[in-house]
C-alpha cells in the first residue's frame, strides 16, 4: 500500500459513515479501523513514507480528543480528593466535578504542575497526587517516528458492542516536540476532567462512584504538539 492507495481507502470508510464497533471497550477503535484497512499489525509501512504506526482515537462533539482516562497515583487517592473536597450539587448529592488546567488554580483549588517526569495535581490540602507522564507514551509515541492519527466521531456506550465509529479525519504526524507538549498543560490547552459522584439508584444508592478521569486537549491543539504534521483527508 502506499500513500495514494492509502488515502483512497481513508475516504472509503469515511463515505460509510458510523460502522458499528468490532469490539467492545476501548480498543475497539482501533480494531476497527485495522479491520477496514486490511491492517493485521498496527504498524505498517507506506513506500513513500516508510514505517508508521496507526492509531484511532475519539472525537466527542466539542472536537476534544481524551489523551488518557486514568486516576490519579497513588491507588485510590482520587477517594482521598473526593472527601477533602466533595460538595453537594444541584440534586443534593455528594460530587467533586473538577476541571484542572496548568495556568491558576479552579474553585476547588486545584491546579496542574509538571516535576520528574509527573503530571501533579496542586491542592490546598498537600494531597500526594499526580499521573506519570508516561501514561502519555501510546499517544505521543511511536517506535518508527511517524504516526497515522485518524479521528473518528463516536456513538453508543464504549463499554459495549454497540458504540458506532465514524472516521472523518487521518493526519500523518511526526516529531512529537516535548517542549510543546510541557507548554500545552502550562497554558491551560492540556486540562484535567475529574468527574466522581454518588450512586442515585440501584443497589449501590449512596456510594462513591468514580466516573473516570481524563487528561484532555483540543484536536487542534494536539496536532500542534508535532513539529510536522499533514493531513491525508
Amino acid at each position: 500500500m502506499n500513500e495514494t492507495q492509502l488515502i483512497k481507502k481513508l475516504k472509503k470508510i469515511k463515505s460509510m459513515g458510523f460502522v458499528k464497533t468490532h469490539r467492545a471497550h476501548d480498543t475497539g477503535i482501533g480494531k476497527t479501523l485495522e479491520d477496514l484497512l486490511g491492517v493485521k499489525e498496527n504498524n505498517f509501512r507506506l513506500p513513500d513514507i516508510g514505517t508508521i504506526e496507526l492509531k484511532a482515537k475519539r472525537l466527542d462533539s466539542a472536537s476534544m480528543l481524551t489523551l488518557a482516562t486514568k486516576s490519579p497515583e497513588p491507588r485510590g487517592v482520587n477517594r482521598i480528593l473526593f472527601e477533602n473536597y466533595k460538595y453537594v450539587d444541584e440534586n443534593s448529592c455528594f460530587c467533586l466535578h473538577s476541571t484542572v488546567c496548568g495556568s491558576k488554580a479552579n474553585p476547588q483549588g486545584f491546579k496542574l504542575s509538571l516535576g520528574n517526569g509527573k503530571l501533579i495535581l496542586e491542592n490546598k490540602n498537600n494531597i500526594n497526587a499526580y499521573w506519570l507522564l508516561t501514561i502519555f507514551d501510546t499517544v505521543l509515541l511511536s517506535k518508527s517516528g511517524k504516526i497515522v492519527l485518524v479521528f473518528a466521531e463516536t456513538k453508543g456506550d464504549r463499554k459495549t458492542p454497540s458504540e458506532h465509529f465514524h472516521y472523518c479525519e487521518a493526519y500523518v504526524l511526526s516529531d512529537l516536540n516535548k517542549e510543546k507538549f510541557h507548554t500545552a498543560i502550562r497554558t491551560d490547552k492540556l486540562k484535567v476532567d475529574i468527574r466522581i459522584g454518588m450512586y442515585r439508584s440501584g443497589k449501590s444508592i449512596g456510594k462513591y462512584h468514580d466516573h473516570g478521569t481524563g487528561l484532555r486537549i483540543d484536536k487542534r491543539n494536539f496536532l500542534a504538539l508535532f513539529d510536522t504534521y499533514r493531513k491525508l483527508i
